[in-house]
């Protein structure tokens, strides 16, 4: 609530003691948030927390809020949160994007401009990682989206995956796009054989997983994903490992290109199986600086 001009003999309302306790506790008990939300005038002198094991985003309108008015925000799940100018303006002299267990503060200048004061955090110092979000491989597809761009590289770590069906290739594409635009370059410890591709549809992981059975297929993952935020062709490389019938273990490595039609950052990743559904397994996203 912005400052209020009071007169003597004045009797306050309920709503205005409590705004008087929001504003003397900093920001007083918090709205809880689990998803993306876009602030409402109500929010002005309160907390907002939010909760979410994927990337999500606070966004920030004009015409709700008064200068002088705050808003403070606490990240307290594993997928970054990130603060997103809608039709306000949004400054900041660090970064807009809260990493878990760390805190900012919007403070409005007029209706339309407010400035991001974040505190000191977690944030990544040169060549450490911040992880952004950890998401269960099921279903038809997972994409990891709302990527924030403040990092150098990406690194996408896959744990114990493992498909819904028999003969299955876990697979992967960047912003959504479906195009013959990956190059790759694979090869095989069980197998002297050197695979490649140019112009796929995706970026495959593996030839096949044999089984669906958690126990008798676990595969893991490592992709580093280099200069993401730039709009230039993306490169990567990376190594998988599985189990193939619960007794030959077959280890990948491999290197990839993405040439989009038109060059463009990274904001989003997408897996999947050719065929089916993803079995189970997850999916680590970290940045590093």
């Amino acid at each position: 609530m912005a400052k209020q001009t009071s007169t003597t003999g004045q009797v306050l309302t309920a709503a205005q003691m409590t705004s008087l306790q929001q504003t003397a506790m900093l920001g007083g008990a918090a709205s809880a948030k689990t998803a993306s939300y876009t602030l409402v005038a109500a929010d002005a002198g309160t907390s907002i927390t939010m909760s979410n094991a994927s990337a999500t985003t606070i966004t920030v309108n004009t015409a709700l809020f008064a200068a002088g008015d705050t808003v403070q925000i606490t990240n307290l799940g594993a997928g970054v949160c990130t603060i997103t100018a809608g039709t306000a303006t949004v400054s900041t002299a660090s970064s807009l994007a809260l990493a878990q267990y760390e805190s900012g503060t919007l403070y409005f200048t007029s209706t339309s401009a407010s400035i991001f004061n974040k505190g000191a955090g977690a944030a990544a110092t040169s060549g450490g990682m911040t992880l952004i979000s950890t998401t269960t491989l099921t279903g038809a597809s997972i994409t990891l989206s709302s990527i924030p761009q403040t990092y150098n590289d990406l690194r996408l770590v896959i744990r114990d995956f493992y498909p819904a069906t028999d003969n299955q290739t876990l697979q992967m594409t960047f912003n959504g796009d479906t195009g013959a635009n990956y190059t790759f370059v694979r090869t095989r410890s069980t197998s002297s054989a050197v695979s490649e591709n140019a112009g796929g549809t995706n970026f495959p992981f593996n030839d096949r997983i044999t089984q669906q059975d958690g126990t008798d297929s676990n595969a893991r993952a490592i992709v580093n994903i280099y200069d993401y935020a730039t709009a230039l062709d993306q490169v990567a490389d990376g190594i998988f490992v599985y189990f193939d019938n619960a007794s030959v273990t077959s280890v990948v490595t491999f290197g990839l290109t993405y040439f989009p039609s038109t060059s463009a950052a990274i904001t989003s990743i997408t897996i999947n199986v050719n065929s089916g559904n993803l079995g189970g397994g997850t999916a680590l996203l970290y940045g590093v600086k």
